[in-house]
């Protein structure tokens, strides 16, 4: 009886372990999904430095600590600073984005790193995120890292050229195509050949149709190499019309009890033209945004906005125990910019 007493303490610790672990898993797949955590550059030209952006989102009720981000060789470059709060404390919803650059300007072939990020709080754990990429040296493209178009106007077309130059011993190497992510991006294409190298200038347009907003899109120069290096990689932005962007975009008021008031906060509301707040619409009543909105003055390029959440016993916006996540809508002078921030805390019950 003893025996089969003790046997079942440890079927169940085990379980216990088990259970952990699936629910460890559980919630880092919900900070980075696993198919986001690779990202393949393909072919990078020599002294181009490329740049991908990974995201993690915190989706616990408790908060995140980002404690380190290294990586496993010296071919890339990681734009973190795990002493910044903002960037490495995590409230729940709150999102951080890790910024990976390969550096082609100082290696050349195959690359493949390991990032690996080191979470301290609220349970230790580790998530790799995995770069990878060829740095060919008989490859020259001008922009290096980009296109950007920078600020364009609303129903204004707008040109870049992009010059890739082969210097390598194929005398059949040519590009034979181009392939865009976007619908609003069309090329042309001319080559020359001069002595031990061929030139080919891409003029890329941003379409007249694009519509207001940030884009961020691929184009895909294809050569006639073989499979592992026919494709190109080109990344586009574009900032069309005016661009309304909130920061943070989910704004967490930390932990409040029943009844408790939260601590008054700010979201920086900002816009690549001067605009006018005229409206915020929230689905929670509870939420206070007391900015003073006046017609009469001008438009600006950005507002602070003070935000505060006094919590009520009871009633309307009520939460007595669990998450509040509520959205906040921002209506502007400006026909369809409408953006959206969220609103999170965490409420304990005493």
């Amino acid at each position: 009886m003893t025996r089969i007493y003790c046997v079942l303490i440890v079927v169940a610790i085990l379980g216990r372990i088990v259970a952990a672990q699936e629910t460890e898993v559980d919630w880092k797949q919900h900070v980075i999904s696993a198919q986001d955590r690779s990202f393949d550059f393909k072919t990078v030209a020599k002294r181009a430095i490329p740049e991908h952006q990974f995201v993690l989102e915190n989706p616990l009720l408790e908060t995140i600590v980002i404690e380190s981000v290294t990586a496993s060789c010296t071919c890339v470059t990681i734009d973190f600073d795990v002493t910044d709060d903002e960037k490495s404390i995590l409230k729940t919803y709150e999102k951080t984005i890790i910024p990976v650059r390969l550096r082609g300007d100082m290696h050349e072939g195959p690359q493949n790193a390991t990032i690996t990020v080191c979470i301290s709080k609220p349970h230790r754990a580790e998530i790799q995120l995995n770069i990878r990429g060829e740095v060919r040296t008989d490859l020259n493209i001008v922009p290096r890292d980009f296109i950007d178009f920078g600020n364009v106007e609303l129903g204004k077309e707008q040109s870049r050229t992009l010059s890739v130059t082969y210097t390598g011993s194929n005398t059949q190497w040519r590009l034979v195509d181009t392939k865009s992510d976007s619908e609003f991006i069309r090329t042309t294409m001319t080559s020359e050949t001069l002595v031990g190298k061929k030139i080919f200038k891409i003029n890329v347009t941003l379409d007249e149709s694009a519509p207001n907003g940030r884009l961020n899109t691929q184009l895909t120069l294809l050569s006639n190499d073989s499979e592992s290096r026919r494709a190109i990689p080109i990344s586009i932005r574009a900032a069309v019309g005016t661009v309304i962007s909130v920061s943070p975009p989910h704004l967490s008021l930390g932990a409040l009890s029943p009844g408790e008031a939260s601590p008054m906060k700010n979201v920086v509301i900002r816009g690549t033209k001067p605009f006018r707040i005229t409206k915020f619409e929230c689905d929670n009543p509870a939420i206070e945004i007391p900015l003073e909105i006046n017609a009469e003055e001008p438009p600006k390029l950005w507002y602070s906005v003070p935000i505060i959440y006094r919590n009520p016993i009871e009633g309307e916006g009520a939460v007595h125990e669990g998450v509040l996540r509520a959205a906040v809508r921002v209506t502007t002078d400006i026909p369809d910019l409408t953006p959206t921030f969220f609103v999170t805390a965490s409420v304990l019950q005493e």
